[in-house]
C-alpha cells in the first residue's frame, strides 16, 4: 500500500520530487504510526466493507477503522460483531485463493467497545487477526488502559513469528481528561501506562466530540476545534504531556464530523502546526484533501536536509536554500527529523507544486 496510488505514473512524476514509499502492516512502527493518515471510520454493520477494502472501491483509501462502538446502536452489537467476523474471514479467503493481495490492503483497525469485547473479537478472528494493524481503544482511562494493553501484550507474545505486531491506539476522550481539576493527574497517570507499553502504542488519538458533548458544544462547519476554548486548552495539555520528542509518540487530530472540506482543510493545517499527524474522517471525500496536506513541500524537505546535514558542523545557523529564513541547526533538529519521516510516507512535492495538484481527480462514487 502507498499514498496517492490513484495517480498515474506520469502524474506522480510531474507532482513529486520524491514519491511516497510503500508500506504494509509489517512495516516499522515509526512508519506505520505516520501512515494512519486519513483514517476512515466505517460501521462494522456495513454489509459491503469487505469489498470496499479488498477491491479498492474507495479511491485513495489507505487506513480504515471498523467501528463496533459509537457507530453501532446498542441493539446492533451482536450483529456488528458477526458482520465483522464474517467479512474479515471473507477477505482472508480472497487472499488465500489469490484474488486479493496483502500488498493492496489498507491498514485495518477495529474500534472495540470494551476489554471484554476485545477478548471476544480476537478469539473469534483467530489467525485472521494478522490482517489487522491495530485496535482502537475508545474512552481510554487509567481504569481500563492497562487491561487493554495487557491483552495486546499477551496476544503478541503468543502469535506466530510471521504475524505482524498488533498495536493499540488509545483515544483520550473521558471527562477526567477534559475537566481541568483532574486533567493533569489523569494525563500523567495515562502517560505512565503508555510508557509501560510503549512498543505497542502506535498512535494517540483525541476524542474532541466526546469532550465537546460534556459542555454541550459543537464546532461550526466553518470553524475548527481550536476555536472551542476548553477543547483547545485540553488539546494543548495533551500535546504537552505526550508530544515531547523524548516520548516519541505520534498524536492524531480529532475527528472531522462534517461532510464539507473547507473547515477540515483549515483544521488539518492547524493540526500540523501543533505536531498532530493523522485525522479521523467520516466520509470518503475527506481522504484526498487530508492526505494531500501531509505531503512534504520541497522547501520543507530542503530545509530538513540542510539542518540534519549541518547539525554536527561548525556553524550554528545558515540561510535556507530558498533564501527566506534562517535555519538553526540545533533548535530545528527535531522538526527536521519529523519532516524526513513524513516525507517517506507522503512523499516530497516538486519545487513548483502545491497540495492542489493532488486534488485534481474526484473520488469515485461511494455507494
Amino acid at each position: 500500500m502507498r499514498y496517492f496510488n490513484y495517480l498515474t505514473a506520469d502524474e506522480e512524476k510531474a507532482l513529486f520530487y520524491l514519491p511516497p514509499n510503500s508500506f504494509h502492516n509489517h512495516s516499522h512502527k515509526d512508519i506505520l504510526a505516520h501512515s494512519v493518515g486519513a483514517a476512515l471510520y466505517m460501521p462494522a454493520t456495513r454489509r459491503t466493507f469487505a469489498e470496499d477494502i479488498a477491491f479498492g472501491k474507495i479511491e485513495g483509501l489507505v487506513s480504515v477503522v471498523l467501528d463496533l462502538e459509537d457507530a453501532v446502536g446498542d441493539n446492533e452489537v451482536h450483529a456488528a460483531e458477526e458482520s465483522l467476523i464474517g467479512q474479515m474471514n471473507q477477505i482472508a479467503h480472497w487472499m488465500e485463493v489469490g484474488i486479493v493481495s496483502a500488498e493492496n490492503l489498507p491498514l485495518i483497525f477495529i474500534r472495540v467497545r470494551s476489554v471484554n469485547q476485545l477478548n471476544y473479537v480476537l478469539e473469534r478472528l483467530e489467525e485472521h487477526v494478522s490482517l489487522l494493524t491495530g485496535i482502537v481503544f475508545p474512552k481510554f482511562t487509567v481504569e481500563n488502559g492497562e487491561d487493554y494493553f495487557q491483552i495486546l501484550e499477551n496476544y503478541n507474545d503468543e502469535k506466530s513469528a510471521s504475524a505482524p505486531i498488533l498495536y493499540g491506539l488509545p483515544i483520550l476522550e473521558s471527562a477526567s481528561i477534559i475537566y481541568k481539576e483532574s486533567r493533569t493527574f489523569t494525563l500523567l497517570a495515562i502517560n505512565e501506562i503508555i510508557s509501560n507499553f510503549k512498543d505497542l502504542v502506535l498512535n494517540i488519538r483525541i476524542g474532541a466530540t466526546d469532550f465537546s458533548s460534556l459542555f454541550g458544544l459543537r464546532r461550526s462547519p466553518d470553524r475548527t476545534i481550536y476555536d472551542i476554548a476548553p477543547i483547545r486548552d485540553c488539546v494543548a495539555d495533551i500535546i504537552n504531556i505526550f508530544g515531547r520528542m523524548e516520548a516519541n509518540n505520534v498524536i492524531s487530530g480529532p475527528v472531522w464530523e462534517y461532510f464539507g472540506v473547507k473547515g477540515l482543510l483549515h483544521e488539518v493545517m492547524l493540526d500540523k502546526e501543533n505536531g498532530l499527524i493523522g485525522k479521523t474522517i467520516i466520509h470518503p471525500t475527506h481522504i484526498k484533501p487530508v492526505q494531500a496536506l501531509y505531503a512534504v513541500t520541497h522547501e520543507e524537505y530542503t530545509d530538513a536536509i540542510s539542518i540534519l546535514k549541518n547539525n554536527h558542523g561548525d556553524l550554528g545557523v545558515m540561510k535556507s536554500v530558498y533564501g527566506n529564513k534562517m535555519n538553526e541547526f540545533k533548535p530545528h533538529f527535531n522538526w527536521a527529523k519529523r519532516i524526513l519521516l513524513r516525507s517517506q510516507v507522503y512523499g516530497v512535492l516538486h519545487e513548483q507544486q502545491t497540495f492542489d495538484g493532488l486534488l485534481t481527480r474526484p473520488n469515485r462514487a461511494y455507494v
